[in-house]
C-alpha cells in the first residue's frame, strides 16, 4: 500500500491493519495525526513500513509482532515519546530503523543492537534524552 507524498490528514484508519497480506505501508509526507493505530503492530506479512514525516503522537506499545521478514521501519519525523521498545529488536531481516525526530527518551535497549546483525541502518536522537551505543547516525535535534 504506497500513498506516501499526497497531503492526506487525520488519523490512520485502523482498518489498514486488519488487510493481513499487506507487507508494504508508505504513508509517509503526508499530515497523518493520532497514533499509530495498534492493528499496525500485529501485520504478520509486513516488511516495510513508512510512516515518517507525519504529525503522529504516541508511544510504541512493548509488543510489536511485525513478520521476521520485516526489513524496514521509517518513523521519523513525528512526535512519538516515550521509550523505544525492545520488541524492535526481535527482527532479524532488519537492515533500516530510524527513529529520529522524535521526541523518544531513555536508553536503546541492548536488545536492539545485539540482535540486528543485518542493520546496516539505525537512526536516533543521540542526545541528552536518548542514549545509543550501536546507532550508525545520531541526530540532536535540540536547535
Amino acid at each position: 500500500f504506497w500513498a506516501s507524498d499526497n497531503s492526506f490528514s487525520g488519523p490512520i484508519p485502523k482498518e489498514l491493519g486488519l488487510v493481513e497480506s499487506l507487507d508494504t505501508i508508505s504513508l509517509g509526507n503526508n499530515r497523518l495525526t493520532g497514533t499509530i493505530p495498534e492493528s499496525l503492530y500485529n501485520l504478520y506479512n509486513i516488511e516495510y513500513l513508512n510512516l515518517y514525516n507525519n504529525m503522529l503522537t504516541g508511544s510504541l506499545p512493548k509488543n510489536i509482532n511485525y513478520s521476521e521478514n520485516m526489513k524496514t521501519i521509517l518513523l521519523y519525523g513525528n512526535n512519538l515519546m516515550a521509550t523505544i521498545p525492545e520488541s524492535l529488536g526481535n527482527f532479524p531481516n532488519l537492515r533500516t530503523l530510524e527513529l529520529h525526530s522524535n521526541k523518544f527518551s531513555g536508553t536503546v535497549p541492548d536488545v536492539i543492537c545485539k540482535n540486528l546483525s543485518l542493520l546496516t541502518s539505525f537512526m536516533t536522537d543521540c542526545t541528552y534524552l536518548v542514549e545509543c551505543s550501536c546507532c550508525t547516525s545520531c541526530y540532536d535535534t535540540r536547535t
